[in-house]
Formats: structure tokens, sequence, C-alpha cells
């Protein structure tokens, strides 16, 4: 079995699938949240600008894929729903509904990219640069929500720990178990 790739190789090509997949829910989500929002609404520009990145993350993973014989999950449809579905439900309560769901999913997606980053940087560097840099925004996805949002409140932080808990969800559902392999694998590589 001279054709089959090392453990170093599947796991950049998870990392790559996983990665691509979730940044497809990420425009679901911000599409039907600006679907359901007001233009006039006080985090419509900024969602917009969100949208944009989200769509260039997912390019950015999508032209990261043949060089590394990767094709995308075939569970897109999940992401694309299940997203479409966030955002249709956490639109429903108006700004902090969309805030809420952004921070939640922008916790959850940025745990999962630290780990990544620390494999990629020494099986991929060049993968890792793309992650670090889609970071970047992750993160100031996450700050605009959460300085936008009461922290105390046990209500916003049972929304959040429920959409928290769906995304990961998502993440295992569609990826067949792989993110958690993927995830105990990173940790016990490092």
């Amino acid at each position: 079995m001279a054709n089959q790739p090392d453990e170093a190789t599947r796991r950049i090509r998870r990392i790559l699938r996983v990665n691509h997949a979730g940044e497809h829910g990420a425009v679901s989500i911000y599409q039907a949240q600006l679907r359901r929002l007001k233009a006039n609404d006080e985090v419509s520009g900024w969602l917009n600008e969100t949208l944009d990145h989200e769509r260039r993350h997912r390019t950015a993973f999508l032209e990261a894929m043949p060089q590394r014989g990767v094709k995308p999950c075939r569970a897109l449809v999940i992401w694309k729903s299940g997203g479409s579905l966030l955002g249709w439900l956490s639109s429903a309560f108006g700004s902090v509904g969309v805030l809420v769901c952004t921070q939640a999913v922008e916790e959850t997606v940025h745990r999962h990219l630290l780990e990544q980053i620390s494999f990629l940087d020494r099986a991929d560097p060049e993968l890792a640069d793309v992650v670090r840099d889609i970071l970047k925004e992750e993160v100031d996805h996450l700050v605009y929500a959460r300085d936008r949002l009461p922290q105390r409140s046990l209500i916003l932080r049972m929304a959040r720990t429920l959409v928290s808990v769906a995304t990961e969800a998502l993440i295992a559902i569609s990826t067949r178990g792989d993110s958690f392999r993927l995830r105990h694998d990173l940790k016990t590589a490092a």
C-alpha cells in the first residue's frame, strides 16, 4: 500500500476539509442573518463585511485543497442547511441573537484553529500561515460580538452554550466524527 498517505498528510487533509466546510456553514449563517435583519440594523454593515471575510476564507481553503490532494467534504449540504437554520433562528432575536451566535461560533472555531496551527507549523507551514491569517479575522469577529454583549446574562450564556454545542455537533456529524479524532490526534501529537 505504497500509495497510502502518511498520518500527517491525512491530518492535513482532514483540517482542510473541515475548515472549508466550516466556512461554507459560516457563509450560510451570515447570509440568513442578513436576509432577516433590517438594512438599517446596527450590525448589518458589520455582517456584510463579515460575510465577505467568510467567503474569502472559504475560497482560501478551497484553493489550498488541490495541491494537497483534498476534495471538499461530502456533507456540504449539512453545513449549508445547518448554517442557514442557525442564522435564521439567531436573527429572530435581532442584533443580540446575531451577536450571541457569532460569539459562540467564533469561540468554537478559535479553539479548533489554534490546535490546527500548532500542528501545521511543523507539518505544513504554508497552510499554517493561511489558517493564522484567517484566525486574525475570526478573532476580530469574536471581539466585535463579545464587546457588544453583556457577559453576566444567564440567558445569553445559555444561548451561547447551546450554539457552541450545535456547532460542535455539526462539525462532528458532517465529518462523521473525524473532528473528534483530529482533535485527539493533534493533542497526542503535540
